[in-house]
């Protein structure tokens, strides 16, 4: 499974004077069958190979050699795989993903990363309770995949066939000081849950009063990460869970996004708390002032990286405006500035349908949130 420590990895890994490949394929279960992924992996290494200069042809000619050596060796899971190989370097990471990817490759001096920066953006971490009276399961998802974290069950919960002697209103509060307890576990266990590794958003499934009551039993903090409660049946398996929260999350991303572009329409403008357009957010970007990109799905640009100060430019730039020094062509300006903002500590939030649609309207596909107001205009 792949972690937030390895993106980390990733983004931290600089190749030199080393070429990095970085490769992102479609597997799905048609693709799978027949190996044409395969196929595709060649279709992508051509195209970049036309854009390199001889030199650099070879040493992408070895990469994709030992990458395709490993494919062909590899029996392929999931529904998209994410490999990044830098053998002058003797780095790798591959990584089987539960998710889809859009099928990528790049050949430069550091690991591409924006894909997997999109996909954590779309499939962030969430955390699901699947209680009812009887016991609690909390689950973690990320990236598509499903991790059950604890199951509470409290043996004593009595049922009437157990209620011996009590009468019925005695039955009924010994059995409610019983669910009490177990849905008062599963709170702090959530709490705890949240404190080891944090999510993003919180979902409660099963029958509507063992969930209303547990909502009210929720800290403030839980509280306010709670997006939905949907019905589950007590024996709903990982994947039926899995299923349904996923389509829930999906909306509400949507939800976020639509919110989120709205405000940074709103904030943006001259002396503003965020920038608007390629050019300004670049400005912005290599000043170190964004505190989140917000990039549209789709958007895409070829571009120039300083080798000396990192300045970002659209185009071909021979010489950076900045320092004077030699400028690297970039295959894609919008995936370098995605990870150049994790690198200056930043979030990258990525929109999709009628955000990004607006945003590439508006911005031409990108603009930012600033850490303060700056003269960035659009």
């Amino acid at each position: 499974m792949l972690t937030p420590e390895d993106i980390d990895r990733l983004e931290s890994f600089d190749g030199g004077d080393a070429w990095v490949l970085s490769a992102y394929l479609d597997l799905d279960a048609a693709r799978r069958i027949k190996r044409s992924y395969l196929i595709a992996f060649e279709d992508l290494i051509k195209g970049v190979r036309g854009e390199l200069a001889e030199p650099a042809r070879d040493d992408l000619a070895r990469e994709s050699a030992h990458v395709r050596a490993w494919l062909e060796d590899q029996e392929p899971r999931g529904k998209g795989l994410a490999l990044i190989s830098c053998s002058p370097k003797h780095f790798w990471q591959a990584h089987f993903l539960a998710v889809p990817v859009r099928e990528h490759l790049a050949f430069e001096r550091r690991p591409d990363v924006a894909p997997l920066l999109e996909l954590v953006d779309e499939y962030e971490r969430y955390a699901v309770a699947r209680v009812d009276k009887k016991e609690a399961r909390l689950f973690s998802v990320f990236l598509g995949e499903i991790e059950e974290i604890k199951a509470l069950e409290d043996p004593l919960v009595p049922t009437k066939h157990d209620q011996g002697g009590l009468s019925q209103a005695n039955f009924q509060r010994h059995h409610e000081t019983h669910v009490d307890r177990l849905l008062k576990r599963a709170a702090r266990s959530l709490t705890e849950l949240h404190r080891r590794r944090r999510f993003d958003r919180l979902i409660l499934a099963g029958p509507d009063e063992a969930t209303t009551a547990l909502r009210r039993l929720l800290p403030r903090p839980l509280a306010s990460l709670l997006v939905a409660v949907v019905p589950a049946k007590g024996d709903a398996s990982d994947a039926e869970i899995l299923n349904a929260t996923l389509e829930v999350e999906r909306r509400v991303e949507r939800e976020a996004e639509d919110r989120l572009l709205k405000e940074l329409l709103d904030l943006a403008g001259p002396g503003g708390r965020a920038s608007l357009g390629v050019v300004p957010t670049l400005d912005a970007l290599w000043a170190d002032l964004v505190q989140t990109l917000v990039v549209a799905d789709g958007a895409h640009a070829d571009g120039s990286e300083c080798i000396n100060c990192g300045r970002l430019e659209l185009g071909t730039v021979a010489t950076c405006p900045a320092c004077g020094k030699t400028m690297a062509s970039l295959h894609d300006v919008f995936h370098r500035a995605m990870g150049r903002a994790r690198e200056q500590a930043a979030s990258v939030e990525v929109v999709h349908g009628a955000a990004a649609r607006r945003l590439q309207e508006t911005g031409v596909g990108l603009g930012a949130f600033l850490r303060y107001r700056w003269g960035v205009t659009g």
